[in-house]
């Protein structure tokens, strides 16, 4: 994990919880444009890497293989995060600002522990994935079918090692050349952070641990403020409009020409979600 602040008198903390893959580095420009927006020297900073990714331990031997045990694992992380270390800084309000996986793993923990945050901003949420080209019932018997025979540590189907020789016109995350390639830089500059695609296992605990989170979206009451791209190949979009509808206090923005990193994409879409 990492902390940063610029003013260490303040007691409103904001924590930052990164996509699938993504390692905390990867937000140091958005954490920078915060603190020196509107918001100039109003929060302490906590960012964290998830288990498997980034600079925290990886599951398997296999370090590119993008896997977990248990889905709530992620859940009991974050309050762990929270706890040791979030805490010790006598936060009068604490915030949070998710993204992806991370929304998906802040959707269950708001659930479950209600009182630790008091508003979240949550982008391009993962609450049940994409699964083209094969629907997603196909997908689901495709992935238990490979536990069953005990290919768990396995990528899953169409998934591989880290492709260092990724080009911008393929991409499916950013319009931004520019921001694809510090995503780029990053991975070769840190090398411990490159990871590949999810196995079967990490797929298995996501598709039956989210079925549970999208029949509990009401249990959530802080204010909520979702931004979901328009060119989304990654998280299933009506989820994200049904969470913000169930919710009791959201307000959902859509980006019709971003993609699904919207913090990381164009300026004409990224500034909406900074501001």
């Amino acid at each position: 994990y990492a902390t940063y602040t610029t003013n260490t008198e303040t007691d409103r903390c904001l924590v930052v919880l990164p996509g699938r893959s993504e390692a905390l580095e990867k937000y140091a420009e958005v954490v920078y444009d915060l603190d020196n927006g509107a918001l100039n020297g109003e929060f302490k900073y906590f960012l964290m890497d998830h288990r498997g990714q980034g600079s925290s331990g990886r599951m398997l031997l296999d370090s590119e293989k993008g896997h977990v045990d248990s889905f709530n694992n992620y859940v009991l992380d974050l309050k762990e995060f929270m706890d040791t270390v979030v805490k010790n800084e006598n936060c009068t309000e604490v915030s949070l600002l998710a993204h992806s996986l991370g929304a998906g793993i802040a959707t269950k923990f708001l659930q479950t522990y209600p009182n630790y945050f008091k508003r979240a901003a949550f982008s391009s949420p993962m609450l049940k994935i994409q699964t083209e080209p094969y629907k997603y019932v196909v997908a689901r018997a495709v992935v238990l079918a490979n536990m069953a025979v005990g290919r768990g540590d396995f990528y899953g189907t169409g998934q591989g090692p880290f492709n260092p020789n990724r080009n911008f016109e393929t991409n499916k995350f950013t319009t931004s050349r520019v921001r694809f390639d510090m995503t780029m830089d990053i991975f070769e500059k840190y090398t411990q952070v490159k990871l590949g695609g999810v196995t079967n296992q990490w797929l298995n605990e996501v598709m039956h641990s989210t079925v549970k989170m999208r029949l509990n979206y009401k249990k959530i009451k802080i204010p909520l403020r979702v931004f979901h791209a328009g060119i989304e190949l990654y998280s299933e979009p009506s989820e994200m409009i049904r969470l913000c509808e169930e919710t009791s206090d959201c307000i959902r923005t859509y980006l019709p020409t971003a993609k699904h990193e919207v913090l990381m994409d164009r300026d004409v879409n990224r500034g909406v979600v900074i501001s």
